[in-house]
């Protein structure tokens, strides 16, 4: 991801970053690289999010909101844009899109003639489609991790599945010894 003008010198005031608050720049671009996809560059296309749009939205959860939403739609934009330029008869070459502070958007496209698709740039839109599904499957298996453990009343229920008894021991000993710490005076405490 392409910051301008920031370094991880620069703390922010902290936003909820799935159950982490970020202290830097840094860390909230290495967040938002590792959600979005479409902020890897390919050879022939680029999304990026200029630093002062970054500090903006890890202090006001509004435009964090704003551009995440864009950023989500970015690959549909760049598709559409390939789409239209096929349409005319054109190819579409190269594209950038640039999101900078106060909710604006840059766009750079090369176009030339001929009419089809460029490889490269469809090998990048095939790369965000896979990196989105899996972030689904990794959002659905945290959820239903979450929905595993649940606290009711100060009792802890879990659901394991397994394959035999050996199996179900396992995999219990490693959600509990996830779900507790270790306590100096001999018991453990369990973590909600």
């Amino acid at each position: 991801m392409k910051i301008a003008g920031l370094s991880d010198r620069y703390p922010v005031a902290g936003k909820e970053l799935t159950q982490k608050k970020s202290n830097s720049v840094k860390e909230y671009s290495n967040y938002l690289t590792q959600k979005f996809g479409c902020l890897t560059p390919g050879p022939n296309s680029a999304v990026s999010v200029t630093g002062g749009l970054l500090k903006k939205a890890m202090a006001d959860e509004k435009t964090g909101a704003w551009l995440e939403r864009e950023l989500a739609k970015a690959p549909d934009y760049i598709k559409a844009a390939q789409e239209s330029a096929k349409a005319h008869g054109a190819t579409l070459k190269s594209v950038t899109i640039e999101f900078g502070e106060e909710y604006s958007t840059m766009c750079t496209l090369t176009v030339t003639d001929g009419g089809g698709n460029d490889p490269e740039i469809d090998k990048w839109l095939e790369r965000v489609k896979e990196k989105r599904a899996e972030q689904k499957k990794a959002e659905k298996r945290l959820e239903q991790e979450h929905k595993a453990l649940e606290v009711q009343d100060g009792m802890y229920s879990m659901e394991i599945h397994g394959k035999d008894l050996e199996d179900l021991a396992k995999k219990f000993s490693g959600k509990l010894s996830e779900q507790t710490q270790f306590n100096p005076f001999g018991n453990f405490d369990a973590r909600a």
